[in-house]
């Protein structure tokens, strides 16, 4: 239609709006259809896939973590026809299809035959109601496990035992993550999440502009490095579990002189991490910035020939000199307080780069990343104030943006 929707007055664009609605609707189920067809005759294995849903992901533009929530509606659908004949009718959308068919696959265990039937007609009529949300389905489930709850074990909803986390790299190396948690175990997460996920402050006019889902995976990346810093993980390998990054010499440095000493080493043009596979050299240089870096020569064969100290690049009296001189995140107009900030070198450590303090500058890990994945630069002023120097797509003339000024330093 596209072009000509012009001509339609406003109720014939309603009543297009709901037809295309519910031909997309009998589209999904005929998908649903399929995929358990699919399941059911193992189609894909021989074809190298693990399942549907790897299969689908390859073969179409669709993220894998919907592909994986496409099949599990599925297979839940294969075990329980009745919901997947209110679901196939219209009556229930995809969503609390899969939470009335999850209920059924693990309804209370006193739940007798004849009463298990009834609630799951109860559940189905509820949800067919129009008015019905997800909400009010999961609050009639909660009072369904609470009614035939024995006092014996946890209701369904914060049973541990039922708890499954999914952890999966796909393409890029991106990794999904998927999981059914117990109540009390999500609201653990919720409450370490929701202090490091709250909106920046309006800085300068600047609002955060950052989506709910944006703010809770970098609150979840931050609460990683914390629990990573304080050192709480048991020890796995004789080591506590750290970000490995193995990466050539010449790759990693831009110093000249370095580059001529080690000719003969490989460009690989990445770095590698034993879980995350490749990485670009810019992010294995961006997390050498703030670690604890292990110099480990190897021959042309890749076998050891030394074994360098571990040691810190800004030890914790610098750092604590870093959060006085500037007062956290030093990028103009960030507000990120210095606990939740790098120490990033300047000039780079394998550049020869000192690890001092005319040489070190504190960033929140967007602005880290941004100095190593553009063409951002920061250098010292003659008052040794960090300045940063934005690219010419920001200002063609390049003119420096002084850094942020803790009001208690002059």
């Amino acid at each position: 239609m596209g072009g000509e929707l012009w001509k339609l007055d406003d109720t014939q664009l309603m009543a297009e709006t709901l037809a295309v609605s519910a031909e997309i609707h009998t589209l999904q189920v005929q998908r649903v259809d399929l995929m358990i067809a699919m399941y059911e005759r193992d189609t894909v294995t021989d074809h190298g896939y693990r399942s549907p849903a790897h299969w689908l992901a390859a073969a179409t533009n669709l993220e894998i973590g919907e592909c994986h929530r496409i099949e599990s509606l599925a297979r839940l659908l294969r075990l329980e026809p009745e919901v997947r004949t209110a679901y196939s009718s219209g009556l229930l959308d995809a969503e609390k299809a899969r939470q009335i068919a999850y209920f059924c696959q693990h309804y209370p265990r006193t739940m007798n035959p004849c009463d298990f039937d009834k609630a799951r007609t109860i559940l189905i009529d509820h949800a067919s109601d129009k008015v019905a949300t997800k909400a009010t389905v999961r609050a009639l489930i909660h009072r369904l496990e609470h009614l035939y709850s024995t006092g014996d074990g946890p209701p369904p909803g914060e049973d541990t035992t039922r708890n499954e986390l999914f952890v999966s790299t796909t393409l890029h190396g991106r990794v999904v993550i998927k999981g059914d948690v117990d109540a009390v175990t999500g609201a653990r997460l919720r409450h370490l999440l929701s202090p490091l996920s709250a909106p920046r402050p309006e800085t300068n006019g600047i609002t955060d502009d950052r989506p709910a889902s944006r703010r809770n995976a970098d609150a979840f990346d931050q609460l990683l490095q914390y629990v990573e810093a304080a050192g709480l993980v048991p020890v796995e390998g004789g080591v506590k579990p750290h970000v490995t990054i193995t990466a050539s010499i010449t790759d990693l440095t831009k110093n000249a002189a370095v580059k001529e000493l080690f000719a003969g080493s490989p460009e690989y043009r990445y770095a590698t991490e034993p879980w995350a596979g490749p990485l670009s050299i810019d992010t294995a240089r961006m997390l050498a910035c703030d670690c604890h870096v292990t110099r480990i020569l190897l021959d042309e064969h890749g076998v050891p020939l030394a074994h360098g100290r571990t040691h810190r690049t800004a030890t914790t009296a610098q750092r604590r000199a870093l959060a006085v001189r500037d007062g956290g995140c030093s990028f103009p107009g960030c507000s990120t307080p210095p606990a939740w900030a790098d120490a990033h070198h300047i000039d780079h450590w394998v550049d020869g780069g000192d690890t001092d303090l005319d040489n070190l500058v504190m960033l929140c890990g967007h602005h880290h990343r941004l100095m190593h994945h553009t063409e951002w630069e920061v250098e010292m002023t003659e008052y040794r104030r960090p300045q940063f120097i934005p690219p010419a797509s920001v200002d063609l003339f390049r003119t420096p943006i002084p850094g942020n000024r803790p009001d208690l330093v002059v």
